[in-house]
């Protein structure tokens, strides 16, 4: 394969993920679905498919549970990784918009080389401290629009968006000794199914909440299916032929898309303020996902 049918795939893999925002916003908007169980059940979905996927392959499932440390590893990426980054991300979206939320959670690589500061026992320097005060203006100009005594962003959206953002920094560093030993499809697939299964235990995921009709069905199937298993599975083909950082540096498309999608499709109003602080977190990820030389 080509480099650039790889930039291609992974600029799908960000579109495709993007959207499945979009079409959580469309869920909770316009049909009343409550993002508990949205999320529940696209978790639950999205775990069995790609377990059951291995499964098919002839592999053994539970092998990730033999080694106790193994199994802990596997505990705390899906309880504290993946569900607080996914559940943060979905739950951000209904307090405020699929646009915000996804930038909010791009401030991740901020909290990740921050813990990899405290962790060298060293001070940021150079662009991270940059990057570091983008950061803070994207998140300042999207909660008070540069008015400090005028908060435009729900507290709670701010304060979710934001753990949902230090979950996915987590998920991001934590499971890189059981990405040695296991792959990818089994780790993701046994942490999207453990959480959603936590969540099953404070909502009944046969109990589907809002009204339904064609259009709410196909944005449900598009958001398990499409934003989950085709965006991970584009995204891990590219990878291996762009490798990692300029796979990581294609991924901002991801917000771009949620920013075109929620203005054309759900007529979501953002004002140039808004897109000024989206576009000085977007900067952050650029600048620290650029190779040290």
């Amino acid at each position: 394969m080509s480099f650039k049918s790889g930039v291609i795939l992974i600029l799908l893999s960000a579109a495709a993920w993007g959207l499945g925002g979009v079409c959580g916003q469309y869920l909770y908007q316009f049909h009343a679905v409550t993002a508990p169980w949205l999320i529940a059940v696209r978790q639950v979905l999205a775990g069995l498919i790609f377990l059951g996927y291995l499964l098919l392959r002839g592999e053994n499932i539970f092998r990730i549970f033999a080694d106790k440390r193994d199994a802990k590893d596997q505990l705390a990426f899906s309880f504290l990784g993946l569900l607080g980054a996914q559940f943060g991300f979905y739950y951000t979206i209904s307090l405020c918009n699929a646009a915000t939320a996804t930038v909010l959670q791009y401030t991740s690589p901020v909290f990740v080389m921050l813990w990899m500061s405290f962790k060298n026992r060293s001070m940021p320097e150079g662009r991270e401290l940059l990057g570091i005060v983008f950061a803070l203006v994207g998140v300042f100009l999207i909660s008070t629009h540069g008015d400090i005594n005028n908060v435009v962003l729900s507290p709670l959206a701010l304060v979710i968006g934001i753990i949902s953002a230090i979950s996915l920094a987590f998920y991001t560093v934590q499971p890189m000794r059981l990405l040695s030993k296991f792959s990818t499809t089994l780790v993701v697939g046994w942490g999207q199914l453990l959480s959603g299964t936590l969540l099953c235990i404070f909502v009944n995921p046969f109990a589907p909440t809002g009204h339904w009709d064609m259009g709410a069905l196909i944005a449900f199937v598009y958001l398990v299916i499409g934003a989950t298993v085709l965006s991970y599975s584009l995204f891990l083909v590219g990878l291996k032929v762009v490798g990692s950082t300029k796979a990581s540096l294609i991924s901002c498309a991801e917000p771009l898309a949620s920013i075109i999608a929620v203005v054309l499709w759900l007529k979501t109003p953002l004002t140039l303020i808004d897109l000024t602080g989206m576009a000085c977190i977007i900067f952050t990820v650029v600048l620290l996902s650029l190779p040290k030389k």
